[in-house]
């Protein structure tokens, strides 16, 4: 019996962390699943393991409804409407039209709010302060083999607003990809056609579909 105690005592605050988890990722995929709008200012920091250099972009993220998305840097846009994405390359003046692939691993609003939670293991790390708030630190890591190419990811969350403050991946070769999110707005409409890239004159399209 006191073995047994033991072992009670020593699980319970393993299954109250994973219950906390969850109820964690339930608010946030509520506050997602009713947001039709979401627009914000972000930092993407990429660690490269081989060569262990840093890359550091700055930019602005459209989302609506979950599916359509649009990242727009000084020399890349991502656009798609959830069915068509467009890759633009500023530097070399061409865009890659393509059909979304599920079977891509590429990182979806919705494969990250939904998706993932389902199929990868959570562990709540930490809680940090940002600005007077709150922020919990979650692992995911999956639950079986890897079908994509990242291997585990992080997301802050700050707690009663719970929005997504920062992303950081991993892939399998160990690269890092870190998204730092701020001026996150959610009251103004988006227009569809933020979603639809229209390549100007002199624009070179590639079309994979």
């Amino acid at each position: 019996m006191k073995c047994l105690l033991v072992s009670v005592l020593f699980l319970l605050p393993v299954l109250l962390s994973a219950q906390d988890v969850e109820d964690i990722i339930e608010d946030v995929q509520e506050r997602y699943e009713d947001m039709e709008n979401f627009s914000a200012l972000f930092k993407r920091v990429e660690t490269f393991q081989l060569t262990g250099t840093v890359s550091e972009t700055v930019g602005k993220v459209w989302v609506k409804d979950g599916t359509k998305y649009r990242f727009e840097s000084d020399d890349q846009q991502i656009v798609t409407d959830g069915k068509t994405v467009w890759s633009y390359n500023a530097l070399n003046k061409q865009v890659i039209v393509d059909r979304v692939r599920t079977e891509s691993g590429a990182l979806l609003p919705r494969d990250m709010l939904f998706k993932y939670p389902r199929e990868y293991l959570s562990t709540l790390l930490r809680t940090e302060k940002q600005n007077g708030n709150d922020l919990f630190v979650i692992k995911l890591t999956p639950r079986g083999k890897v079908t994509g190419v990242i291997k585990s990811m992080k997301i802050w969350v700050e707690d009663d607003r719970w929005l997504i403050k920062k992303i950081e991946t991993t892939d399998l070769n160990g690269n890092r990809t870190a998204f730092e999110i701020s001026h996150i707005d959610t009251e103004h409409p988006i227009p569809d056609k933020k979603f639809v890239f229209e390549a100007k004159p002199g624009v070179r399209v590639v079309d994979l579909r």
